[in-house]
């Protein structure tokens, strides 16, 4: 059997964690999909599946939205401007 047909099971919260704790906007739509995959075999009434749709969510709003730096303004002086002032006319 092919690595990428075998069959992992369902990660440990840990694995989990380590998953999908440094997902990046650009990847979270891989990983969402390999979660999904997790998600779709537990069976129903499962402990993990409330832990799994949490996780769905935040990657999907991740992979739409991305991240968002917290608001902060630069306490750097103001710069002068790049224009130079038009030449007199005369």
């Amino acid at each position: 059997m092919p690595i990428f047909q075998h069959d992992y099971g369902v990660p440990s919260e840990e694995e989990l964690a380590q998953m999908v704790g440094a997902a990046t906007p650009h990847f979270a739509f891989q990983i969402r999909s390999r979660v999904e995959r997790y998600a779709k075999r537990l069976p129903a009434g499962h402990p993990r599946a409330e832990e799994l749709r949490c996780q769905l969510e935040r990657l999907e709003r991740l992979g739409l939205e991305g991240e968002h730096a917290p608001g902060r303004r630069a306490d750097l002086p103001p710069r002068p401007s790049l224009t130079r002032p038009a030449a007199p006319r005369g």
